[in-house]
């Protein structure tokens, strides 16, 4: 593959982890934090609302889905480029983004269509979203972190710096 191609998948990922690592910025610093100054059972009917919309957005499914569709193309790369500075960032960054996906898939989705199932006006609200609310914001920062670091990582590996 040209140099320009993986230079091209670069950037398009690099754009696309940055999108999604301030996605997930955002549910860190505003989204949660907001629906917390709600009473219990409000802030449970928001985060279903928005865990039923996210999924049918088919921008939002493009940045995290795709990007994480290109940054499997990426780690192939990398891994075949690893002797070049650039391929060896760009599979480090790929490898991170990708653990924000798998943190999405294996956590953040199942734990949000448990929370969709409950009816916050026949269960004690206060311990559900107790229960959901603060191992959601820990991976949610995780995700954060591995979206954020893998970006600067794939921005790097545009730049041709070497790895140390």
């Amino acid at each position: 593959m040209s140099g320009t191609v993986v230079g091209l998948l670069t950037l398009v990922a690099a754009v696309g982890a940055g999108l999604s690592a301030g996605v997930y910025l955002a549910f860190s610093t505003v989204v949660v934090p907001g629906l917390n100054t709600r009473i219990p059972r409000e802030a449970i009917v928001a985060m279903n609302a928005i865990n039923h919309a996210a999924p049918r957005n088919p921008l939002l499914l493009l940045v995290l889905l795709g990007t994480g569709l290109v940054c499997v193309v990426l780690l192939v790369l990398g891994v075949l480029q690893r002797d070049e500075p650039a391929g060896r960032w760009g599979l480090l960054g790929a490898v991170l983004y990708l653990l924000s996906v798998l943190i999405l898939i294996g956590y953040h989705a199942p734990h949000n269509e448990r929370l969709m199932r409950v009816d916050p006006t026949t269960v004690d609200a206060d311990a559900v979203w107790a229960r959901f609310c603060s191992p959601w914001m820990v991976w949610n920062h995780l995700r954060t972190l591995t979206a954020s670091i893998g970006t600067v990582c794939l921005t790097i590996a545009l730049t041709g710096l070497p790895a140390r």
